[in-house]
């Protein structure tokens, strides 16, 4: 009788033991990817002024090529969730600065 006491406590804390570590791991891995959103926010570089209809859109939407849709997308997006039409992916150029003093 004693020893399946001893065992259930035993399961017990080690499904609160495993609960925890979980729970740690996910709030770190939350932690790291706001700091990370953060460092990313303050490197973004805009679009050059007097770009096309794209950089027009709300900071993170796309507006899709569509004429006859114009929907505003995720910049993440392949393709336009309202019409289909495939969207356009930003290029990727690298940025090169220089010091000015």
């Amino acid at each position: 009788m004693q020893m399946e006491w001893a065992i259930s406590i035993f399961v017990f804390i080690g499904v609160i033991a495993v609960t925890a570590v979980v729970f740690v791991f996910w709030v770190a891995v939350m932690i790291l990817k706001l700091i990370l959103r953060a460092f990313t926010a303050l490197g973004h570089v805009g679009p050059a002024e007097g770009g096309s209809h794209l950089a027009q859109a709300p900071a993170g939407r796309v507006a899709c090529g569509n004429d006859r849709c114009r929907a505003m997308n995720p910049v993440t997006a392949r393709f336009c969730r309202r019409c289909g039409h495939e969207l356009h992916q930003p290029q990727q150029m690298p940025i090169h600065r220089a010091a000015m003093w």
